[in-house]
């Protein structure tokens, strides 16, 4: 899956009901604040324009009668509007259609190779989630961003025909429940399960449990994932976010959900302990460790390598005469066509995460959502799914919650 999950902050939540219909056009941020240009080429049918900061007295909007304009050198449709920010900067800003957004953001989001009613459910993903975040950048001038803050966008570089057959054939489609735009957010691969918003970013929506994810390929990246930390990394990790508890000489998992999603997770340094819980279960190390909330811990061991592919000696388990122990000490029997012996490596003090998916888990499985469409399912169909108690339906004159 090349593309990563959708961050989303739920726990700056407002539940503001707003009456909208769904608009025909949205504005999108392309480069604003931190990004914001003190220059701008724009190509407008064929000729090129420099833009200075100095240029723009406030805001000022170009059109172009071929309904495309090049930003440096990357093509959008629609219009483009500058407008210079408190810093002297400029704000550039693509007002395009609606749907030719999603077909964008669908192709960014997604691999354009997958299924077409897979492509719709996405499709309709994006399309919900811009209209319930209409208003989260407008101090900036525009709705959404084009970065995966909200969704990635990238005009009509980021088109495919896929994509705009998906948009096209969902158009003005978006996911209620009861009668109310739903919070569509999404992520690559799960494993095999979902899981409860509750446990993740400590909000509560009713449509955002934990369902089955059994269409999802076991050839998907990060379907099952291996990592490993030493306690040396943990310790710089920690200090750095500003968490004096000394060196770290344990981690453990408080709590988990039947699932398997740790929510709760207790760190132990030679100066004190911390206690982290919900999506900081996740984030706490690094994208690069935990791919998910979804994990066992283990402690040392070594690699190995079976016909199932590698695994650690830490999380081993050998079923004997006695029953099934945890495998601890430093030589390995293995019994084929003959009997063997292997002295194995001493065990490091290193901790092993064993886990399943890559993401937040909430929402929609993009890979699990490929392999329904495989399945037979129609995208309606894995959308409900998925979003527990919504429907598709056509978005006009809605009220929605919005961040």
């Amino acid at each position: 899956m090349k593309k990563l999950c959708l961050a989303v902050l739920f726990l700056a939540l407002s539940f503001i009901h707003v009456y909208a219909d769904i608009p025909e056009k949205i504005k999108v941020g392309l480069f604003y604040n931190s990004t914001a240009l003190e220059r701008v080429t724009l190509l407008i049918d064929g000729q090129e324009l420099t833009m200075l900061a100095a240029d723009i007295a406030d805001e000022k909007l170009f059109t172009s009668d071929s309904g495309v304009i090049a930003v440096n050198g990357r093509q959008y449709r629609g219009d483009i509007i500058l407008r210079k920010d408190d810093a002297g900067k400029l704000t550039v800003i693509n007002e395009v259609d609606m749907e030719d957004y999603v077909a964008s953001v669908v192709s960014k989001e997604m691999s354009p190779s997958f299924e077409i009613e897979a492509l719709k459910a996405q499709a309709v993903c994006a399309r919900t989630y811009a209209a319930v975040n209409l208003n989260k950048h407008m101090k900036y001038g525009f709705s959404v961003c084009s970065t995966v803050d909200c969704q990635a966008y990238g005009g009509i570089e980021g088109e495919h025909q896929n994509t705009i057959r998906a948009a096209q054939e969902t158009g003005g489609e978006i996911l209620t429940y009861n009668g109310e735009p739903a919070q569509t957010v999404y992520f690559a691969t799960s494993g095999g399960y979902t899981e409860d918003v509750k446990y993740v970013w400590g909000s509560e929506f009713p449509y955002l449990v934990a369902v089955p994810d059994a269409y999802e390929s076991s050839d998907c990246y990060a379907y099952r994932w291996t990592r490993e930390l030493s306690p040396e990394r943990a310790t710089q990790i920690l200090a750095a976010k500003g968490y004096d508890i000394g060196n770290v000489t344990d981690i453990q998992i408080v709590s988990a959900t039947d699932t398997g999603v740790v929510y709760k997770l207790k760190v132990v340094g030679d100066k004190g302990e911390k206690i982290f819980t919900n999506e900081s279960c996740r984030t706490l190390f690094g994208y690069d460790v935990l791919l998910s909330q979804a994990y066992t811990l283990g402690r040392g061991g070594i690699t190995v390598n079976t016909t199932g592919g590698k695994a650690s000696t830490a999380n081993l388990h050998v079923l004997s005469a006695d029953g099934v122990t945890a495998y601890s000490s430093e030589k390995l029997y293995l019994l084929g066509s003959a009997e063997a012996a292997v002295t194995t490596p001493k065990p490091s003090q290193n901790f092993i995460f064993s886990g399943r998916g890559n993401g937040h888990l909430v929402g929609m499985s993009q890979n699990g959502a490929n392999g329904m469409a495989k399945a037979g399912y129609k995208y309606d169909e894995i959308l409900t799914h998925y979003y527990q108690g919504t429907k598709v339906s056509k978005g006009d004159n809605v009220e929605h919650e919005r961040i």
